[in-house]
C-alpha cells in the first residue's frame, strides 16, 4: 500500500469516526430530550393526581404510566438510530436464560420470606394478608395482566433507557452510569406509591439491570420483574 492510498484510507476512517460521532450526539440528545419529557410529564400528572384527590386507583396509573412507556418507546427507535436487534428481545440461547432466570425467582422468593418474617416479629400487623403467611388466594387476573406491565416496564428500563444511555455515553464506566441513571426514572415513574417504594424500585431496577448486562436479553428480566411483583403481593409486601 503506497502514501497515496494510505492517507485515503485515513481520510475515510476519519470521516466514518466523524459520522458516528455526530450520529452519537444526536443520538443522546434525543434520549435526553425524550427521558426529561417523559418525567417532567409524570411528575405534573402525579401532582395533578394529587391535586384533585386521587380520583381513580393507584392501579390505573399503573397503565397509564406503561401508556407513556409505550410512547417513549416509539419515539426512541423512530427518533434515534437504535434498531430492534440493539433491544435485547431476542437470545441464541432462551433456556440458559430462562434457567438462570428461575434460579434467581427461587432466590428472591426465599429473601421475600425472609423479609416478611421479620417484619412480622417486629410488627405482627405487617404485611397482613387474609390467608396465611403466603396467600395464593390473592391471586387473580391483575397478575396474569401483569405480564404485560412487567414487559413495558422492563422494556423501557433496558432496551430504550438502559441501552441508548450506554451507546450515547461517554465516560469511563459507561454500564454503570446507564444502570444507575435508567433507575433513577425507573423510581420516579413509581412515584405514586410512596417514597419507599421508589426506594425499592429503585434498587430493584439496578439488580434487573445488572442481569440485562450479563444476559443480553429482556427475557430473564421480564421473568424475574413478573415474578417479584406477584410473590411480593401475595406475601403481602405490596398492594395492587
Amino acid at each position: 500500500m503506497n502514501t497515496k492510498e494510505i492517507s485515503i484510507t485515513s481520510i475515510n476512517h476519519a470521516y466514518e469516526h466523524s459520522r458516528l460521532m455526530e450520529q452519537k450526539f444526536r443520538d443522546a440528545s434525543i434520549v435526553l430530550a425524550i427521558l426529561l419529557t417523559g418525567v417532567g410529564f409524570w411528575v405534573m400528572f402525579y401532582a395533578l393526581w394529587e391535586y384533585l384527590g386521587r380520583p381513580f386507583p393507584t392501579s390505573y396509573m399503573t397503565q397509564a404510566v406503561d401508556l407513556l412507556a409505550v410512547l417513549m418507546c416509539l419515539a426512541g427507535l423512530r427518533y434515534t438510530s437504535v434498531s430492534w436487534k440493539d433491544l435485547g428481545l431476542m437470545t441464541d440461547n432462551p433456556k440458559k436464560i430462562i434457567k438462570e432466570s428461575l434460579i434467581i425467582c427461587a432466590i428472591s422468593f426465599v429473601i421475600l420470606a425472609v423479609i416478611k418474617y421479620v417484619g412480622q416479629l417486629y410488627d405482627p400487623t405487617l404485611f397482613q394478608t387474609e390467608h396465611g403467611f403466603f396467600d395464593i388466594r390473592r391471586f387473580n387476573l391483575y397478575q396474569v395482566a401483569y405480564l404485560f406491565t412487567a414487559f413495558i416496564q422492563e422494556f423501557t428500563a433496558r432496551s430504550v433507557m438502559q441501552t441508548n444511555l450506554k451507546r450515547v455515553c461517554a465516560t469511563k464506566h459507561k454500564v454503570t452510569y446507564s444502570i444507575i441513571h435508567s433507575s433513577i426514572v425507573f423510581a420516579v415513574f413509581h412515584i405514586e406509591y410512596g417514597i419507599w417504594f421508589m426506594i425499592g424500585a429503585a434498587i430493584l431496577s439496578g439488580v434487573l439491570g445488572i442481569i440485562y448486562e450479563k444476559q443480553n436479553t429482556v427475557l430473564g428480566v421480564w421473568i424475574v420483574h413478573w415474578f417479584l411483583g406477584v410473590t411480593a403481593f401475595l406475601f403481602g409486601i405490596i398492594n395492587q
